[in-house]
């Protein structure tokens, strides 16, 4: 079915004409007499002229939508004068928002295009915009939080009142004076967009123009100076001193890197660790350092009362000490010499077997919060060598304990024999040794039980020279001779045979007069038996003055003796 024609044109293109020729007369009419016509936003005839042709030229960009059967909106729209081919030359455009749009034809001419939203857009011409009437001296710039920054408006073709505002208020804010913009940084890292407007003036539409303010956080200086000390007993803060720019930042602390908080740590004993110093504030980068603690070793302390010191004839040589940071213990340089041991806070010196010189070191040990401290003190041992004969009669240490136990009866480098009391056992011999162990004088003028002697210790290795009867009986208790020999006797003391108790009383000559002076008992058991076939046991009676077999029911003292 062919279209009908009527002369030359078809019914279409017709039906197209009056669309057209229906829109100009509303745009004659619209820009004569309408709310916003040409003589509001123009002064002279070419210039309405213009803008009059250029919304025509709009206008029927919305025919050719229309041909395509669409419905004119504002998206279409917009695309089709993107793409148009009239007599505009489309300089910008702009959508406001859903519904809004503002465009710039030609460099200069401003209009609104409003989506009515009944399939039409409304085009509004607005005035004369100058693209390049707004100016400014920068179009993009970095801020740094808290630093404000400026620029200004270069040009303002229109003379329109200049006002500024930003798109992002939390990243920044901006003001304006006359021409200088104001940039204020906020806390927020980030764009926005400041955006200056010249405001419509005359037959000059709104022009505006953007600076993007960059704005970047601030950078807090923190400087601090951990404690580096030495041990003093007090409680310190981990930092000696804090300093932040700007100064009320915040301030964190952590041990582990992980988690803070505010209060900070503090350090009293001896050690090292590491705190993380953490300072924030809303606009700037947080700043954190680590830094190490630490509290060393105090020198140890000790004092001794006395520094040196002289044993003569073995006498214990004692010093106290104090002060001391550790624990205590004691060591002789030569225990040959002199030997030493600690008992609480007091140093016991004991000489040793030779004359000379010893280096007694005390030390307090290291621990937690000191270190190891030492102090010595000189011992000078003068024992006197033994060289007198005989030595009966002396008092003898037999343990080196330095408390004599015992007096000397018999000297087996001099040997002897002789008679003690009456009866048949008071005959008695000494025998002789040699290679006999030395022997110095290790104190004098002892006061015991035998009067007023010197004491003799042992040193090095030999045979024993001499017999000792021990100062005190055994016990308080009798014994019968067979009882006698089941007593079990620790170290070398034995119960002496009836030989030694008589060379005992023969040789320090006690008798039934003087031995009680002696700390001695009437009678005593010995280890000898009689000889006789009887198998009794012999026995000294000091109070008879003899010696004497005893029956089996008779109990006597035991005292007991050593060679040494």
């Amino acid at each position: 079915m062919k279209t009908k024609e009527t002369g030359g044109m078809t019914l279409v293109t017709l039906a197209v004409t009056i669309v057209i020729l229906l829109i100009l007369a509303g745009v004659s009419v619209s820009l004569v007499i309408g709310n916003n016509n040409l003589f509001d936003k123009a002064k002279s005839t070419q210039k309405i002229q213009t803008i009059a042709g250029i919304k025509e030229a709009l206008e029927l960009e919305k025919a050719d939508i229309q041909v395509e059967s669409k419905t004119v909106n504002l998206e279409n729209y917009l695309e089709q004068i993107s793409t148009g081919k009239k007599n505009y030359e489309l300089s910008s455009k702009e959508k406001l928002d859903d519904k809004n749009a503002e465009i710039i034809v030609n460099d200069q001419y401003k209009f609104l295009v409003k989506d009515k939203e009944n399939g039409d857009v409304e085009i509004i011409y607005e005035g004369v915009a100058v693209l390049r009437g707004l100016t400014l001296s920068s179009y993009e710039e970095t801020y740094t939080y808290p630093n404000n920054g400026t620029f200004t408006v270069t040009n303002n073709t229109s003379g329109g009142k200049l006002s500024v505002e930003s798109d992002a208020p939390n990243i920044a804010t901006a003001s304006i004076e006359e021409n200088t913009v104001t940039v204020v940084p906020g806390t927020t890292a980030g764009k926005a967009n400041i955006i200056v407007k010249s405001a419509a003036n005359g037959d000059y539409a709104e022009n505006k123009v953007i600076h993007v303010a960059t704005v970047e956080n601030g950078t807090i200086k923190l400087s601090v100076t951990p404690y580096t000390g030495i041990y003093d007993g007090q409680e310190h803060n981990a930092f000696t001193s804090i300093s932040t720019n700007p100064g009320d930042a915040k301030l964190e602390y952590s041990l582990d890197g992980n988690e803070y908080n505010e209060e900070m740590p503090t350090i009293t004993n001896s050690s090292s660790f590491t705190v993380t110093v953490r300072a924030s504030k809303a606009g700037y980068k947080t700043q954190s350092t680590t830094e190490t603690v630490k509290v060393n070793k105090a020198e140890g302390k000790l004092m001794l009362s006395a520094t040196s010191g002289t044993s003569e004839y073995s006498k214990d040589l004692t010093f106290t000490v104090s002060g001391n940071t550790g624990t205590l213990s004691v060591v002789s340089s030569n225990t040959n010499i002199a030997t030493a041991s600690i008992s609480g806070n007091t140093v016991t010196v004991k000489s040793g077997t030779t004359s000379g010189t010893a280096t007694i070191t005390v030390k307090s040990a290291a621990n937690t919060n000191y270190n190891e401290k030492t102090a010595t003190y000189t011992a000078t041992v003068k024992n006197l060598a033994f060289t007198e004969e005989p030595g009966v009669g002396l008092y003898a240490d037999t343990d080196g304990d330095g408390k004599p136990d015992g007096i000397i009866f018999e000297d087996f480098k001099i040997g002897g024999s002789g008679t003690w009391g009456t009866g048949d056992y008071g005959k008695y011999t000494i025998q002789t040794v040699s290679n006999i162990k030395d022997y110095y004088i290790s104190q004098t003028d002892y006061e015991g039980p035998f009067g007023v002697k010197s004491v003799l210790m042992s040193k090095g290795s030999g045979n024993a020279r001499f017999y000792a009867m021990a100062l005190q009986d055994y016990n308080d208790k009798t014994y019968g001779f067979r009882s006698a020999q089941k007593i079990t006797i620790s170290g070398n003391w034995v119960i002496p045979s009836i030989n030694e108790l008589s060379a005992f009383g023969g040789e320090l000559g006690i008798t039934s007069s003087n031995y009680t002076k002696y700390g001695l008992r009437y009678r005593y058991c010995s280890s000898s038996k009689d000889n006789t076939s009887r198998g009794a046991g012999c026995y000294i009676s000091f109070s008879e003055g003899k010696t004497a077999y005893t029956a089996g029911t008779q109990k006597y003292y035991i005292r007991l003796a050593i060679k040494f």
